[in-house]
């Protein structure tokens, strides 16, 4: 008899597909991430604010990873490709602000005119008495993001391109980030990238599928290892000759020609 509760998600008879098309590059992604689990292993116990902001913006970063690398084993390239995006928002965002603390206060502080715009969208989801508290924290932070009468949508008066040029991303944010964000807005260019890879009929190219994945890959990995060095680099954990080792493997294995590769 069937057992019909039981369930399976995704598509995991297609793993084989991918380790054959992607299985140096997924070999590596393995190690490197048993490198990311080493370096947070070693992190104090204790941190103050703006070492709790970094690490929270590098694990974001590492848990995109996992969470791309899931979609890429079942197919799923367009969404993985859409994870990228996030990663590399994150990994660019601790790098700026590790390059630049004085606007850490700002990251932090704004987070209270957003628990007030939440409270305000759905003013019953708060007891009174943190509503008050809420409402009170918003009044003491709302004008360092208020300008003409108006706040700000965002932490930073400045644009995430322009945060990616400070730390020296800015090609990336052209051509890597704004594909996905392409893909994730669903503009003209995402539609296109969505066709079917024949091409010989109007269609959606449905998972499981090969494509997408090199791409999503290949950014996301780069994201991963960004975002480790800044780690390092704040928390001054020492992993400088480890971490400049999987720069040179990365760029070794990518830069290999292998029949079939896309």
């Amino acid at each position: 008899m069937t057992n019909t509760d039981e369930m399976v998600f995704g598509f995991p008879e297609f793993a084989a597909t991918v380790f054959a098309a992607h299985g140096p590059e997924l070999r590596l992604a393995y190690a490197h991430s048993q490198l990311a689990n080493k370096m947070f292993a070693a992190l104090p116990t204790r941190m103050k604010k703006q070492q709790i902001v970094i690490y929270m913006l590098v694990r974001m970063t590492t848990t995109g990873w996992v969470e791309l690398l899931t979609l890429v084993g079942h197919g799923a390239g367009l969404g993985a490709m859409k994870i990228a995006r996030g990663m590399f928002e994150s990994a660019v965002m601790a790098e700026y602000l590790r390059q630049f603390p004085a606007e850490m206060e700002d990251y932090v502080e704004y987070g209270h005119v957003i628990f007030y715009k939440r409270l305000k969208q759905h003013p019953g989801a708060a007891s009174p008495g943190m509503a008050a508290k809420m409402e009170k924290e918003y009044n003491r932070v709302k004008h360092r993001f208020e300008k003409n009468g108006r706040i700000r949508n965002q932490w930073n008066k400045h644009p995430i391109s322009y945060m990616a040029e400070k730390v020296g991303r800015a090609a990336q944010y052209e051509a890597s980030y704004s594909l996905a964000a392409s893909i994730h807005h669903g503009n003209f260019e995402a539609m296109t990238a969505h066709l079917s890879g024949d091409k010989a009929k109007l269609d959606i190219e449905q998972p499981p599928s090969l494509q997408w994945l090199n791409q999503a890959l290949a950014s996301g990995h780069v994201y991963l290892l960004q975002a480790l060095d800044t780690l390092n680099e704040h928390f001054k954990l020492g992993h400088d000759s480890q971490l400049k080792e999987a720069g040179e493997v990365f760029t070794k294995v990518w830069s290999e020609k292998r029949p079939g590769k896309k």
